[in-house]
């Protein structure tokens, strides 16, 4: 009997080297509007938000919050973004949209959607769908050994 390569299944590596070869092709379709998917996926999380704190935009985007500062930085630089300390707590800061960040998004956002539709019609919708499900559920499974460690 053959032994198992384990360094052919290991979950991690698997997703970390397929995630890489998706995030360089959404960088590279991107790269006329001068940004990244990471950029891209923040700036369409702040639009949706409207207003968002660092701590909560690091839920969402499941980064930790000095990730969240160090890009967030580099888009107010870029005239993107702006800060503005919260109305209800003065310690948090909310980020919003400049009219530049809108206009950036929307010139990046018909890019991202071609290929967004490109990738989900030649997977098919139903294993497009399947596949978001799994990745929801092992993301739940990874929590929940992450509360085990905690408790």
């Amino acid at each position: 009997m053959k032994d198992i390569d384990y360094t052919q299944i290991c979950v991690c590596a698997n997703l970390r080297k397929k995630t890489r070869v998706v995030t360089q092709l959404y960088d590279k379709l991107l790269q006329p509007t001068g940004l990244k998917i990471t950029q891209y996926s923040m700036l369409a999380n702040i639009a949706h938000q409207q207003a968002v704190s660092i701590s909560r935009l690091g839920e969402i985007l499941l980064l930790d919050q000095t990730t969240i500062t160090r890009n967030i930085r580099l888009l107010k630089e870029q005239g993107y973004v702006e800060l503005t300390k919260d109305a209800q707590d003065a310690r948090s800061k909310n980020i919003t949209l400049t009219d530049k960040g809108i206009a950036k998004l929307d010139e990046a956002r018909p890019i991202w959607q071609t290929l967004q539709k490109r990738v989900i019609d030649d997977i098919g919708i139903e294993k497009y769908a399947d596949f978001y499900n799994t990745l929801r559920t092992l993301q739940k499974i990874i929590k929940s050994y992450d509360d085990e460690d905690n408790t």
